[in-house]
């Protein structure tokens, strides 16, 4: 039933005189439309008419030539109109087809991108130290969010600082004297997830806490190793959580559901470092065991891989078949999933110090690309290409860096590097820097990055 409706009066009622006529004429509506053919004629449709009438008396003056020739420049618009439209289309089909294209090497691990060219040493005014007095002890650990707005950092003193980038400022603490009851002494690692959902830290305990980066906000705590926890890694893409104990083992959680998901075993030593890509799998380095364990999760099996004598401290995946591993003894080496022994080796990477090699104390790698930093207490920061088909690597340049390099994170779009620095190392006190400033280093690259 319609929602509008009309209401009609009693019709007038009109007296016949005896011996006259009534003559009933309808009165005329202003504006009565014209039916030409059954249809409406309007004032737009005189237009057009007069528009066409118009355009045929013009073409009867036109001679044929200059008809052919009219026609001739619509014709050539028209298919002008269709090239470009098709060259937007074609431009976009390339795009999504160049995205799509990374994306499978990507996850296929045959992705290279040679960008080490394009870096240069920076100049003093693009290196800065950040310090805070939260942080008056060694730095241990730092991170850096996938959009580039937010880096966190962890030292020995319990405490977590959240820093903008753009705003270049603190933006919020975590303290272990106001968090004590989920922060238990000196800080071992943070990460945060790839959209920036989840928070996840471990300390000088058993327990792995998870927070909202945005609020800091704590949401929830994950009990189950047996000993401290190291290292944290999430992996890419995903909510899914693995942490790295010294009590041997490396756990898998899922923060979707906030629950334990499973444990791995096969270390025979404490594990020192853990890192994980796209793939369902994650790599570690076993310390004294001097072994590399790629956990390979979906097929519930794993790849070993032989290391240096030594302490294999460090590991980092370059991509998904190529990683890099960093010893106690000072050695560098580049290794390939499908060997089970290193590729290419520089024994003192960072030289010595009295007879003694400088331990490799950290890592940084440009994930798909030909460059990687490394960390000592040499003082300096070291780059290296990756060449010769991911066999071998040789330095590019170093960048000052007082103190012990503890932890090393390029930037999503590869400008910056960010490293945590510290008058110790990040797991002990063997021997101190005094000269050394506790801080994070933020590194800028004046580069030119092809695609």
């Amino acid at each position: 039933m319609s929602s509008s409706f009309f209401l009609k009066g009693k019709s007038r009622q009109v007296h016949k005189r005896k011996g006259e006529k009534i003559n009933k004429k309808k009165p005329k509506k202003a504006n009565a439309p014209n039916l030409e053919n059954g249809h409406e004629s309007s004032d737009s449709d005189l237009d057009i008419k007069k528009f066409s009438d118009a355009e045929q008396s013009e073409s009867d003056h036109e001679t044929a030539e200059q008809k052919k020739l009219r026609l001739a420049k619509k014709y050539l618009e028209e298919i002008e109109k269709e090239e470009a439209k098709r060259a937007e289309f074609k431009e976009l089909d390339d795009a999504v087809e160049k995205r799509l294209q990374r994306d499978y090497l990507e996850q296929k691990g045959k992705l290279r991108v040679e960008v080490a060219g394009n870096y240069s040493a920076p100049a003093k005014d693009d290196i800065r130290l950040i310090r805070a007095k939260e942080h008056r002890l060694p730095l241990t650990c730092i991170c850096v969010s996938n959009d580039g707005l937010y880096i966190f950092s962890g030292c020995k003193t319990g405490t977590i600082i959240k820093w903008g980038i753009k705003e270049k400022k603190k933006l919020g603490t975590l303290t272990y004297k106001t968090h004590s009851k989920f922060l238990k002494g000196g800080i071992t690692s943070i990460a945060i997830s790839s959209d920036s959902k989840y928070f996840a830290t471990s300390d000088n305990s058993n327990d792995i806490q998870i927070w909202d980066p945005h609020t800091l906000k704590h949401l929830h705590t994950f009990k189950g190793h047996k000993d401290i926890v190291i290292g944290l890694v999430f992996r890419k893409n995903t909510h899914d959580l693995y942490s790295a104990s010294t009590d041997r083992s490396v756990k898998i959680w899922s923060l979707d559901e906030m629950a334990y998901v499973e444990t791995l075993f096969g270390h025979q030593s404490p594990i020192t470092a853990i890192d994980a890509l796209t793939r369902e799998r994650a790599i570690t380095a076993g310390g004294r065991d001097t072994s590399i364990r790629i956990w390979k999760i979906v097929e519930e099996s794993q790849l070993i891989f032989n290391g240096p004598q030594g302490s294999l401290d460090e590991v980092k995946l370059l991509d998904e078949e190529h990683f890099i591993s960093g010893s106690d003894n000072g050695t560098l080496c580049l290794w390939s999933v499908l060997k089970k022994k290193p590729l290419y080796t520089v024994p003192e990477a960072h030289g010595s110090d009295n007879g003694s090699p400088r331990w490799i104390t950290s890592l940084a790698t440009l994930l798909n690309s030909d460059l990687f930093a490394s960390g000592s207490y040499d003082n300096h920061i070291r780059l290296w290409k990756v060449f010769d088909s991911y066999r071998k690597f040789e330095p590019m340049f170093s960048i000052e860096a007082n103190g012990f390099v503890n932890c090393m994170q390029f930037s999503s779009d590869s400008k910056q590097l960010y490293a945590a620095l510290g008058q110790e190392h990040k797991s002990g006190r063997w021997f101190k820097e005094n000269s050394a400033k506790n801080g994070f280093l933020v590194i800028n690259f004046n580069i030119n990055l092809q695609s």
